[in-house]
This record gives C-alpha cells, sequence and structure tokens, in this order.
C-alpha cells in the first residue's frame, strides 16, 4: 500500500505542472486539453503489449469524463488563477466519498472524514474570497468547481477499473476524452486550431510529462489504495502548482487563496501524519 501511495504521490508532483506550462502556451484552455490528450494517447500506444488489451464498455463513459474533466479545468485556468483552478478541481474530495461508497462500498475512515472537512473549508474561503479582479472570473471560478466532479468520478472509475494494465488504461482515457474535445470544439467553434511547430512540441512534451506517465503512476497506485485516499494524496498538486506558476509565470495567489491552501494542507496533514494501518482490500464490483 506505501508504494501505491507513492506512485500516486508522484503523479500528483507531475500534474502540478499543468499550470505554468497552460499560462505559457498562446492557446485557449480546450485546443490545450485536446493536444495534451491526443498527444499522451499516442505516445502510449507503441507501449501496449497486445495481452494487456482488456476493454469493457465501461471505458467508454469513463473516457469521456475523462475528456470533460481535461477542458473544464484547462478552460478554468484561462479564466482564472492557476491557484483557484486548481484548488477548485480539488473539490472533488467531496464528492469522491460518495461515489467512492456507491460504487466501490469503500467507506473513508474518521481521519480521511476529518481531512476532507478542512480541505473543503479551504475551498469555501477560495470561492467566497479568492478572485483576482480577472474580467468575467466567475466562470473560471465555476468552470473549476465542474472539473472537480469530473475529477471525482474518474478517481472512482479508474479505482473500479484498477485490475486493468494501467498503460492501457491511460492511453484510451487520453484518446477517448480527446476525441470527446475534438467533437466539442469542431462542432461549437469549428475543427481545432493547428498549433505552430514550437507549440505542437511543448504539446507533446506537456502531453508526455504531465499526462501520459502521471496518469500511468495514478492507475497503479489506486490498485492497492482506495479512491477517498488518493483524493487526499493528491492535494499535493494544488499545493505545488501556484508555486511553480508563481515562480515561472509570476502570477502570485491572492492572501485568501493562500489561507484556503494551507486549510488543505492542513487537511493533508491530518489524515497522514502517522499513515494508519492497512485495511483488507474491498470487492471491486467492476470486474
Amino acid at each position: 500500500m506505501n508504494q501505491g501511495r507513492q506512485y500516486i504521490l508522484a503523479a500528483a508532483v507531475l500534474w502540478s505542472l499543468s499550470g505554468v506550462i497552460t499560462k505559457s502556451l498562446a492557446l485557449d484552455g480546450l485546443t490545450i486539453a485536446f493536444y495534451r490528450g491526443l498527444f499522451a494517447g499516442l505516445v502510449l500506444l507503441p507501449f501496449l503489449p497486445r495481452l494487456s488489451w482488456t476493454f469493457r464498455p465501461v471505458m467508454i463513459p469513463l473516457g469521456l469524463v475523462f475528456g470533460a474533466m481535461t477542458g473544464l479545468f484547462l478552460a478554468s485556468m484561462k479564466a482564472t488563477t492557476a491557484a483557484n483552478s486548481i484548488y477548485l478541481q480539488y473539490t472533488a474530495i467531496f464528492w469522491v466519498v460518495p461515489l467512492s461508497f456507491l460504487f466501490l462500498r469503500e467507506r473513508p475512515d474518521r481521519r480521511a472524514l476529518g481531512g476532507i472537512f478542512l480541505a473543503m473549508l479551504g475551498i469555501a474561503v477560495i470561492v467566497r474570497y479568492g478572485h483576482s479582479g480577472l474580467p468575467d472570473e466567475w466562470k473560471g471560478i465555476l468552470l473549476g468547481l465542474a472539473s472537480g466532479l469530473a475529477y471525482a468520478a474518474v478517481i472512482t472509475g479508474m479505482r473500479g477499473l484498477r485490475g486493468v494494465d494501467s498503460v492501457f488504461l491511460s492511453a484510451i482515457n487520453n484518446l477517448l476524452g480527446a476525441a470527446a474535445l475534438g467533437a466539442w470544439i469542431t462542432s461549437t467553434t469549428g475543427p481545432p486550431i493547428l498549433p505552430s511547430p514550437s507549440q505542437t512540441l511543448a504539446l507533446i512534451a506537456f502531453g508526455t510529462v504531465q499526462m501520459a506517465i502521471p496518469y500511468i503512476l495514478f492507475a497503479r497506485g489506486l490498485r492497492t489504495v482506495s479512491a477517498s485516499e488518493a483524493g487526499l494524496i493528491t492535494l499535493i498538486e494544488p499545493i505545488l502548482n501556484p508555486v511553480w506558476v508563481a515562480l515561472l509565470a509570476h502570477e502570485l495567489p491572492s492572501p485568501p487563496t493562500i489561507a484556503g491552501g494551507l486549510l488543505l494542507l492542513s487537511g493533508v496533514t491530518l489524515r497522514y501524519l502517522p499513515f494508519p494501518r492497512n485495511k483488507k482490500p474491498t470487492a471491486n464490483p467492476f470486474d
């Protein structure tokens, strides 16, 4: 189980690079999400052993929700600060508890519930007071909240499919998500904009380092770590994300956003110092 936690922690650290890369690309959020998912899926295809191609029907809605999650999140990041977007996406920790209980029969322990309570207080502070004065910033906040619900569904679905090869699952999620985003962009504004050569290289690197590799690690970690615990471990992402953006893109979060982030960190500390004893694995209704 500790190795599973380490996989999820490594994934969260790589995910935390999303803000600084997104802010550096002169493309809209949906276009970035489309190409990032497309390149992430294509990069993984050569590494798929044929024996791992175990397709299940539930992967289709999971892939579509995956695409919605990435599109909503990157669109939010373009409309508000990176700190606000990433913290609001982590309203997922509120939704993942009832979803994992309904679909996976996983009950969070008291320490997890206490950590979630502190984290939700932090998110409430950001929603209420963490405005930076950007035009139409309320749209970015709503998009961030919606991405949190989609992220909770992705965590729950990937936990349910923990018996599937992690490389295969990551490739399917990214390619189906990219297909959904491409269809949405085409139906609303026309075919996706073709990036420049330098943007293409940046998007390939973005898809590989920030999507393909971490989702493989995340899927492997979910084989032994519950959905609610995984949601709490990945709270390291919203802590690191604004740090990279502040250092490299010079975008500073507001004091309420910092206060909310400290509450999130307090929730993680409450849950993981010290680590609880391992629990027996639960049955997997997705099998």
